[in-house]
């Protein structure tokens, strides 16, 4: 049977509404909940256990919830990923403070008063539904700009600031502007390597980085078949080459923790040959079309023998969480 274990941290510091979070989330089929009064403990969780989606309160004493995801963005977790699902709730946030939750990419917002149906539905659908996360180095000096010490009096410094924020916020709804059609539709960009429907590894964290190696990989191979600008081309390299990093890193964290040696012999065997193809794409001149094109012929030679039996199979629907 496919493992369906997904982990989930709660953190309020009321406890009362922690309690409700952490009985919502235990309650959702395939969820294990983990919780948190305050944002201490909440490290200490996402360090050591492989968390798979963060609820918190973006109001709380002593650290904010507002510094917990943005250190989960900038990669500060050892056992859990950066891109994680993450959804936050308020009673009463000030703009400042969501406009920054969006530049770290949250995936949702809840108003309190929260109810358990609500929750319980939004958890399973951020469990299912990907969203597009930068890497972490995006978020690191993101951090490290909020973080910046500000004079008092330097009316023109603060100014500059909000406007880096701003234009920030514009770039990223340009972005989601240009994945839609002339009828508003989304656009499907992964058409390079593409995630078969319905696969799974039966570990949900692997079938995170596989799905986001594909979309990053297609994502290169768009701007390059495309003949975009140079640094458009290497900034997408950056990507991909992260994704993979990402999905060798996850591995081996995981690999010691889990049990199916044969399943794991395996994939450490492709991802050996994956490691070994994304070095040749971090140094390969992207000016020689002939050297690029036939090493990305590889990489979706790679990808069509990796996404098969018996690494990857077909979820069994009765295992499917239902949305209803």
């Amino acid at each position: 049977m496919l493992l369906k274990n997904f982990n989930v941290l709660v953190l309020d510091d009321v406890i009362l509404m922690c309690d409700f979070l952490y009985g919502v989330a235990n309650k959702v089929p395939g969820c294990k909940a983990f919780k948190a009064l305050d944002a201490k403990t909440a490290s200490e969780i996402l360090e050591h256990e492989t968390i798979d989606l963060l609820i918190t309160d973006i109001e709380l004493k002593g650290p904010s919830g507002l510094d917990l995801l943005s250190r989960v963005r900038s990669g500060a977790f050892t056992t859990t990923a950066h891109d994680i699902p993450i959804i936050v709730f308020s009673g009463n946030a000030y703009r400042e403070l969501i406009q920054q939750c969006i530049l770290f990419d949250v995936n949702d917002f809840l108003a309190k008063p929260v109810s358990a149906v609500q929750l319980s539905k939004k958890i399973q659908h951020h469990l299912q539904h990907e969203k597009l996360i930068q890497p972490a180095t995006h978020y690191a000096e993101m951090k490290q700009r909020l973080e910046a010490p500000k004079e008092p009096n330097d009316e023109e410094g603060q100014h500059r600031f909000r406007v880096a924020i701003v234009r920030e916020l514009e770039q990223k709804a340009e972005q989601e502007e240009q994945e839609l059609d002339e009828q508003g539709n989304k656009v499907e960009k992964r058409d390079f390597l593409h995630w078969p429907e319905d696969a799974t590894t039966g570990y949900f964290q692997l079938d995170r980085r596989l799905r986001n190696l594909a979309y990053n990989l297609s994502c290169f191979h768009n701007v390059f078949i495309n003949n975009c600008k140079t640094v458009a081309i290497d900034a997408e390299r950056k990507r991909a080459c992260a994704a993979a990093d990402y999905l060798i890193h996850i591995a081996k964290t995981m690999q010691q923790r889990e049990q199916r040696p044969e399943f794991w012999s395996m994939l450490q065997q492709r991802l050996q040959k994956l490691q070994a193809l994304m070095a040749e794409l971090a140094e390969v001149n992207v000016k020689h079309h002939k050297q690029v094109l036939a090493l990305l012929k590889k990489l979706a030679y790679w990808w069509m023998q990796t996404c098969n039996r018996p690494l990857i199979n077909k979820t069994e629907a009765e295992d499917e969480p239902s949305l209803h």
